[in-house]
């Protein structure tokens, strides 16, 4: 696809003069829905990794279609075309039960550290008796587990009774990103936490809890909590095709210790059903206010973390892709360089496992960083 869409940012870095940041539309991909590999169906694919030509992906299956599991692709991509190819899958494996349950996990964040472990996070089930907490834990290039990160208490919900306090059922921490040197994981939940919840101002905008951790070295438990920021979600947008029902943080990716970029995702009513609603945007930390002591938002003031918008999938890409449907996007990744050097940024849906949603990849030219 030869024609390319350009969003200009203004962005203020630290150490210099404000400079542009731009994505260029350079082309897509998609797995079809069913696709089989190894035994396994291929879909729900809600956090992605790449390096050294090989794209990672976390599928959130809940044991319907399989075991949780990582899976491997060859990705390659030039100017004028691209090829994701499985090479393997591996099972996420060895958690420690939860009392005498099988450990239940809802895996949706996926970043591959410099030694090649990984971080991944998952949402819990509030709908369990007890409760199964969300948590982020640390496993091997295998998918063996290895270890929990400690997680602040107010995140965590009560066991059981009534919650009054902790992630919302299925809006926990659903991005999850880290800097190239693994110093520094962010986590991003894609809903206030339950304390943070305000019925009458949600349609102008919710404001959700980016969490920032330190790897502090192994006799230390390597990642803990250092510093949190209040990012508030942008309002619901109606338009020709429908309402705005819902809107939340999908995904987060860390270009630096204090930039972020965030993909918001929302649902639009439409007909009997809804569809999608994808924007991306680019976070500034570095004047927010730290919020980690705050058990409650309301209580406090505070200054929120700065963003630009950078991009709306609805209606952004008409020329791009025509009128296709945008999907249920949750995964993003630096991807490889292109042939002129540019570097590229890695958009990839979840399908659902839906025969009526499809597995996306979609890749765009970084510039002017």
């Amino acid at each position: 696809m030869q024609i390319f869409l350009m969003v200009l940012v203004s962005v203020l870095m630290l150490s210099g003069p404000a400079q542009a940041l731009s994505l260029k539309y350079v082309g897509e991909t998609s797995i079809v829905t069913g696709a089989k590999f190894e035994n396994t169906t291929i879909g729900g694919l809600s956090g992605i990794t790449y390096k050294d030509g090989i794209l990672n992906a976390i599928s959130d299956d809940k044991g319907r279609w399989g075991e949780p599991r990582i899976y491997q692709f060859e990705f390659k991509v030039n100017n004028k075309s691209m090829t994701l190819i499985p090479k393997s899958v591996k099972e996420v494996k060895g958690l420690p039960k939860e009392g005498r349950r099988k450990a239940f996990v809802d895996l949706e964040g996926l970043v591959q550290l410099p030694d090649g472990d990984f971080l991944i996070s998952s949402e819990g089930n509030g709908d369990l008796k007890p409760r199964s907490l969300p948590r982020i834990f640390r496993a091997g290039a295998e998918g063996k587990w290895k270890s929990d990160i400690s997680i602040p208490e107010k995140y965590l919900p009560e066991s059981t009774g009534m919650q009054s306090k902790g992630v919302q059922n299925n809006g926990a921490f659903e991005g999850l990103t880290a800097t190239a040197d693994g110093k520094f994981v962010f986590s991003c939940l894609e809903a206030p936490l339950t304390q943070d919840i305000d019925m009458e101002t949600e349609a102008s905008g919710v404001v959700v809890r980016m969490l920032k951790f330190e790897d502090r070295g192994a006799q230390r438990g390597y990642y803990s909590p250092v510093s949190e920021f209040a990012y508030k979600v942008d309002a619901y947008r109606d338009n020709q095709i429908g309402r705005e029902i819902f809107r939340g943080v999908s995904e987060v990716l860390a270009l630096s210790e204090s930039k972020v970029i965030v993909l918001e995702r929302g649902a639009r009513l439409y007909g009997k059903g809804w569809k999608s609603t994808v924007s991306l945007y680019l976070a500034d930390l570095s004047k927010a206010t730290n919020t980690l002591p705050m058990v409650k938002l309301s209580d406090h003031k505070y200054t929120p973390v700065e963003k630009v918008k950078l991009l709306d999938l609805e209606t952004d890409l008409i020329k791009e892709r025509g009128k296709k449907d945008v999907q249920n996007f949750e995964g993003l990744a630096i991807g490889p360089k292109l042939p002129d050097g540019r570097r590229t940024l890695l958009v990839m849906s979840d399908n659902n496992f839906s025969k009526n949603e499809v597995t996306e990849l979609l890749v765009f030219a970084i510039e002017g960083e």
